[in-house]
């Protein structure tokens, strides 16, 4: 398909519709890093398949690229994550993929290795999702773009548990782990990369008198790209670090913990 300046100039004012009004250099690199031509493609390709109406605007920045809300054509709120194709932080991800019955080897073409990634993670959603556990629900993986439900308010996205003052720790705690639990027991994976950073604190008003209206607080595990099968080589050791993650946080909170049996609870042993 032949993809004029003219097209890029119109395609790019109908999906960025939170645009920089002025871009200094740093602005305009993250931008171009981030909305290529391909990517640009992708995107509008889900628009013209009604997977969302329009991008509003970005929910988080990291090393390997973007979150932003999106909006359905009948106003439902979702998140788009696109994994920058130009990142070169993905040096590490073959250890994450080569053991994984579910998927050949990255090689060296950089772009399908993106594209595999976000394959995996959509994949993980899936079956995350499937077993109960709290991830946000898949909606679409295509190319470099992951689409799922967006978390968080109205008007801002939910806050990280690093971020966020716990009203009941012990709570939050039980429910990461019993989380921990079931994806390793029952859903076969291990998340590999689990801490305060990739967890976000959904606050729902409770209907619930026990609990004289106060917000019950509901961890969601984020970012499960990574997520290997439980029989991957180097799952016992993903599994320890992330149950060993978890305790550190949640020790400095005040909970008694004992990583040594919580990590033979999960395994079973």
């Amino acid at each position: 398909m032949e993809f004029s300046e003219k097209k890029r100039m119109q395609l790019e004012a109908k999906v960025l519709s939170y645009k920089f009004r002025e871009k200094d250099a740093d602005e305009r690199k993250t931008y171009d890093e981030v909305f290529d031509h391909k990517t640009l493609m992708t995107l509008y390709s889900m628009m013209s398949k009604n997977t969302f109406d329009i991008i509003d605007f970005p929910l988080a920045t990291g090393k390997e690229g973007n979150v932003f809300r999106a909006d359905t054509k009948d106003g439902k709120h979702l998140a788009v994550k696109i994994y920058r194709v130009s990142n070169s932080t993905f040096k590490n991800i073959q250890k994450y993929i080569v053991g994984d019955q579910r998927f050949k080897s990255v090689g060296k073409n950089h772009r399908r290795g993106i594209y595999l990634w976000a394959q995996k993670e959509f994949r993980n959603l899936e079956r995350m999702h499937g077993g109960g556990i709290s991830v946000p629900k898949p909606i679409a993986c295509s190319n470099n773009v992951v689409v799922m439900e967006y978390i968080g308010t109205e008007t801002t996205p939910a806050k990280h548990l690093k971020d966020v003052e716990l009203a009941d720790p012990v709570k939050v705690y039980e429910k990461i782990h019993a989380d921990i639990l079931t994806m390793y027991q029952d859903v076969g994976l291990v998340h590999a990369d689990l801490s305060e950073y990739n967890i976000l604190m959904r606050q729902a008003e409770s209907e619930s008198a026990s609990t004289g209206g106060q917000p019950v607080e509901e961890p969601i595990i984020i970012d499960v790209g990574q997520a290997v099968l439980k029989n991957h080589p180097m799952a016992d050791e993903f599994l320890e670090r992330d149950i060993t993650n978890i305790a550190r946080f949640f020790t400095k909170k005040g909970v008694e913990l004992d990583v040594e049996k919580l990590i033979a609870e999960v395994k079973g042993e």
